[in-house]
C-alpha cells in the first residue's frame, strides 16, 4: 500500500512538470502576446504562478500615479501621486484582483498582454479581462486606471468596443462618455513611435468631436450654461467683458466657439447665445504629450504637443494670466529677440502661465515640428501653429492649464 501511494504521488510530481515544461517559451508567442498553440490535452491547465515583474520587464506592478476618478471633473481631480497599492507577484493573484474589478489590476492585466510575454496564458489574461456587461461603465472599467490597454491589438480592440457603445450614446450622454473615453486614453506613456496607439486615440477623438460640435457648440443647449440675448451695439467683447465682472472666466472667442459664430460681425440684436457657468480649462498629461480643453468635465478639444527637456515641466497647476499676440521672445541668457527674429521661437502666439513659485511657463508654436510628441523645450508647452492659434482664442485668461504625469506600464 505504502508503495501504491509513494507511486501516485511520483506520478502527480511528474505530471506537473510535464504540464510546465509545455508552457510555451515567451519568446515564442505570437505579436503582442497572441495566443501559443494549445498542449492538446484538451484538459483545463492548472495555474501556474509566474513573476509578474520579470513580465513585465522589471516594471513595477502598480502604474498608477497620480490616479483620479474618471466620473470626476478631471480638471478639478487630484494631482497626488496614488501609490503602489498592488501587492502581487503573480499571474493568478493578478487575475484574482481582476475577478474583483480591482481597476489597478486591471491596467497592469493589460500590460501583461501588451509585454509579449504570457505565452499560453494569453487567451486566458484576455478572457478575464472582458467587461462585465454591455453598458458603458462597465465597458470603460474594463479598461483600467490608464492607457496600458493601448499597448496591445486585444487592448485597442476593447478600447474601440467601448467608443462605439459612448457613440451609440444620446448626445448628451455620448459627450460624458467620450470625454471619459479620450481622457482616459491620454493618461500614461504614449512615445512618439507608438503610431497605432496614438491613432486609436485620434480616432476616439475625432469621432468624440462630431458629438462635441452637435451638442456643446449649440446655442440652442443651455444645460449647464446660461442663455443670453444679444443687445443692440453689443459685441462678443462686450459680452464677454460682462460676464468677467460677474466672475464667469470667457472671452469673446470662447463665445464663438461654443455658439458656432465664424463671423463676430454678423452677430445680430436678439441673437440668443450661450455663456458657460462651468470653466474652461486645460489639462497637460506628460507622460502621452496630450494637451485637452474642458468645458467642466466635457472635453472639447485634445492637441499632441511638446514639453520640457529632461522633465522640466513641473507637475502643477497654472492660471493664464496674458495672451500675447506676435510676442517677443526673452531668452534664459536675457536677450530679448523680437517677433520675426529668426532667433525667436515662439511663433505667432504665446499664452503665459502664473504661479507662485514657477515663472516663465506658457504655451507657444513652434518652428520645430519634430520636438512635438517630444520633451525637448525649455519647459514651455510646443504646439503645432494651428493648435496654439486655436487654443489662443478659446482657453481665457484666468483659466486652470492643470499639469499631470500619469504613468503606466507600456
Amino acid at each position: 500500500m505504502r508503495q501504491f501511494v509513494l507511486g501516485l504521488i511520483v506520478a502527480g510530481l511528474a505530471w506537473w512538470g510535464y504540464d510546465k515544461w509545455l508552457a510555451v517559451d515567451p519568446a515564442q508567442a505570437e505579436e503582442n502576446g497572441g495566443p501559443a498553440a494549445s498542449s492538446g490535452s484538451g484538459q483545463p491547465r492548472p495555474a501556474v504562478a509566474g513573476d509578474l515583474q520579470a513580465m513585465l520587464g522589471g516594471a513595477a506592478p502598480s502604474p498608477a500615479e497620480g490616479a483620479t476618478s474618471l466620473t470626476s471633473n478631471p480638471v478639478e481631480a487630484s494631482t497626488q501621486p496614488a501609490g503602489n497599492d498592488l501587492q502581487v507577484e503573480n499571474l493568478d493573484d493578478l487575475l484574482a484582483l481582476v475577478a474583483k474589478g480591482d481597476s489597478e489590476a486591471i491596467s497592469t492585466a493589460w500590460a501583461t498582454v501588451a509585454s509579449g510575454n504570457l505565452g499560453r496564458d494569453y487567451d486566458r489574461v484576455v478572457r478575464a479581462l472582458a467587461p462585465r456587461a454591455e453598458d458603458f461603465s462597465s465597458q470603460l472599467a474594463a479598461l483600467g486606471v490608464n492607457n496600458s490597454f493601448l499597448h496591445s491589438q486585444a487592448g485597442r480592440d476593447a478600447g474601440k468596443k467601448v467608443l462605439a457603445v459612448a457613440m451609440a450614446l444620446p448626445d448628451a450622454e455620448a459627450v460624458k462618455a467620450g470625454s471619459q473615453l479620450v481622457y482616459l486614453m491620454t493618461r500614461g506613456r504614449i512615445e512618439r513611435g507608438d503610431l497605432a496607439v496614438r491613432a486609436a486615440v485620434d480616432d476616439a477623438y475625432s469621432q468624440h468631436r462630431i458629438r462635441v460640435d452637435r451638442w456643446t457648440c449649440n446655442p440652442s443647449n443651455v444645460a449647464g450654461a446660461r442663455s443670453y440675448v444679444v443687445k443692440p451695439g453689443e459685441s462678443l467683447d462686450v459680452i464677454a467683458r460682462k460676464f468677467r465682472r460677474e466672475g464667469i472666466k470667457i472671452e469673446a472667442k470662447t463665445i464663438a466657439l461654443l455658439n458656432r459664430i465664424s463671423n463676430a460681425n454678423l452677430l445680430r440684436s436678439g441673437q440668443h447665445l450661450k455663456i458657460p457657468v462651468a470653466p474652461v480649462s486645460a489639462v497637460l498629461e506628460k507622460r502621452s504629450f496630450g494637451l485637452m480643453v474642458f468645458v467642466g468635465d466635457e472635453l472639447i478639444r485634445l492637441y499632441w504637443v511638446g514639453h520640457g527637456e529632461h522633465d522640466r515641466t513641473p507637475v502643477t497647476e497654472f492660471t493664464v494670466i496674458a495672451k500675447q499676440e506676435k510676442p517677443d521672445w526673452t531668452a534664459p541668457d536675457g536677450n530679448v529677440y523680437p517677433y520675426g527674429s529668426s532667433e525667436n521661437i515662439l511663433g505667432e502666439y504665446f499664452i503665459k502661465f502664473g504661479h507662485d513659485q514657477f515663472s516663465g511657463f506658457g504655451a507657444h508654436g513652434t518652428p520645430m515640428k519634430d520636438t512635438i510628441c517630444t520633451m525637448s523645450s525649455m519647459g514651455c508647452i510646443r504646439m503645432f501653429d494651428e493648435n496654439i492659434a486655436e487654443l489662443f482664442d478659446i482657453l481665457p485668461r484666468g483659466a486652470k492649464v492643470v499639469v499631470r504625469s500619469t504613468e503606466s506600464i507600456r
